[in-house]
């Protein structure tokens, strides 16, 4: 199952009564096109664990609608689903007979498909990258076993299960590479420093092989999450531009710094922040976020943003909520690897809902479809009709 933990915090939230309409339907989407019954029987169960502390739920009540929801049994037993705060088994009870409904929905009448033009359908992105060596060799991360993939001044380079890691004990003379990666890819990088770096679709990451001096700076374009390892000696600095950076000492935090949107993002999730814009220092809290127009530097301080919104592509869902047609037709193309032209100016939509990034083209332009967006797709381009 894609995406474990985000599904696992959507059934918590939906037990707990606090899921938006949103999450609810994200939820269900999930139900109905996963097919990894031993997935979400497992999820489930560790619920079911915390549950069975409340006195108001029955336990036998358990394996037989679980049984139900698993073989897509019709449901004729109806238990009203409460909201905070009677939530523990009520709410329980209730997604079991909500998503019951969704198992046979999913088994026995799937949607009807988006019509277009060409006949195949677009696969989504997967796991890869373009690493470049100090040298200006190139390596292709898509296809390669397990393994040390090269050994650069006396730093390793090993690849394991999908994850770059540089092993720099043995280093001698500092090198620079660069982790790229094309539309419709994204790779996990884990830096000389024990660093951990989630890189999103048509980034680029450049760094040292080994860090040395007074401070950790690495270059990026595009988007990356990163999980600092702490050192105090030696802050960490992410370099945007000429003007821009982030420095940190060790924290978990996303940037987004794609060239072709007008603004540059910083979202913190855990630990602080300085981010210097033209020499003028804002530090941020856990839960903000800063926005930094490109064309006239100002800054935009965003508090108690949905950071799990932010860091969605990281957990393997397409992230609409809120967003414009513009925004959300980026984050597809950049994914999918496709072209959109725009007929006319684009509608001024704004969405909501997610999608797992693991699924079809088809079925996100099923989602566009809902949304009332009108567009043909021919191969690789996508048309938005006025």
């Amino acid at each position: 199952m894609e995406a474990k933990d985000y599904y696992r915090f959507l059934l918590q939230r939906y037990y707990e009564g606090t899921a938006s309409a949103a999450e609810e339907a994200e939820l269900f989407a999930a139900l109905r096109t996963n097919d990894d019954d031993d997935e979400w029987t497992a999820l489930i169960n560790e619920l079911h664990t915390t549950a069975i502390a409340d006195p108001a739920y029955d336990p036998s009540e358990y394996e037989p609608q679980l049984q139900r929801i698993l073989h897509g049994e019709p449901v004729v037993k109806k238990i009203r689903f409460y909201r905070r705060p009677y939530v523990a088994a009520a709410a329980i009870a209730g997604l079991f007979l909500c998503t019951a409904a969704w198992f046979t929905w999913r088994q026995h009448t799937p949607p009807p498909p988006v019509v277009i033009a060409a006949n195949t359908d677009v696969q989504p992105g997967k796991n890869g990258a373009v690493l470049t060596l100090g040298d200006g060799s190139q390596v292709v991360l898509d296809s390669l076993n397990n393994g040390v993939i090269t050994t650069q001044q006396g730093t390793r380079v090993t690849l394991h299960n999908g994850q770059l890691a540089y092993d720099a004990s043995a280093a001698g003379m500092v090198s620079y590479n660069t982790m790229s990666t094309p539309r419709g890819r994204k790779f996990r990088l884990q830096l000389p420093d024990g660093t951990l770096v989630w890189i999103n679709a048509a980034s680029a990451i450049s760094f040292p092989t080994v860090f040395t001096g007074s401070n950790r700076t690495v270059a990026l374009n595009g988007e990356a999450y990163f999980e600092v390892a702490p050192n105090s000696r030696q802050p960490f600095i992410v370099k945007l531009n000429n003007e821009t950076s982030v420095e940190v000492l060790g924290t978990h935090f996303n940037v987004n710094n794609y060239q072709e949107d007008a603004n540059i993002s910083t979202t913190l999730l855990e630990g602080v922040v300085r981010v210097n814009v033209q020499h003028q220092p804002k530090v941020l809290q856990p839960g903000q976020q800063l926005l930094i127009n490109k064309p006239t530097g100002a800054t935009t301080l965003q508090h108690q943003v949905d950071t799990l919104a932010v860091i969605a592509w990281k957990n393997g869902i397409l992230n609409f909520q809120d967003k414009k047609l513009t925004t959300v037709m980026s984050i597809i193309a950049r994914w999918y690897d496709i072209e959109v032209v725009y007929e006319s100016t684009p509608p001024d939509i704004t969405f909501v809902g997610e999608i797992g990034s693991d699924v079809n083209l088809s079925s996100v332009l099923n989602f566009l479809k809902d949304s009332g967006i009108h567009f043909q797709l021919t191969g690789r381009k996508i048309i938005i009709k006025s």
